[in-house]
């Protein structure tokens, strides 16, 4: 269920289909032994989530198999104060 924006610094809550972005995920599950059924088909979750009207003009969402869902800049210009600054790396 959607309850806020994607962006882990967005206190935005969810209210409506019509603000925002909407992205749908196919993930795999992270445990290789739970990853296929017993069909040997590999097992996908589908996952929705949302960034808000603010946040998508600046963002986009990528998943990344390791760390999850990512928010990534759209441009190098995004502006600082939505910047997620990650372990390592400086913004």
């Amino acid at each position: 269920m959607l309850h806020k924006c994607a962006n882990p610094v967005c206190t935005v809550p969810f209210r409506s289909l019509r603000e925002g972005k909407l992205f749908l995920a196919e993930t795999f599950p992270a445990d290789l032994t739970t990853a296929f059924d017993s069909s040997r088909r590999k097992l996908r979750r589908r996952e929705h989530f949302w960034l808000c009207d603010v946040c998508s003009v600046h963002f986009t969402l990528r998943f990344d198999s390791t760390l999850g869902m990512m928010t990534v800049p759209l441009a190098e210009r995004a502006h600082p104060r939505f910047m997620v600054q990650t372990a390592g790396r400086a913004s």
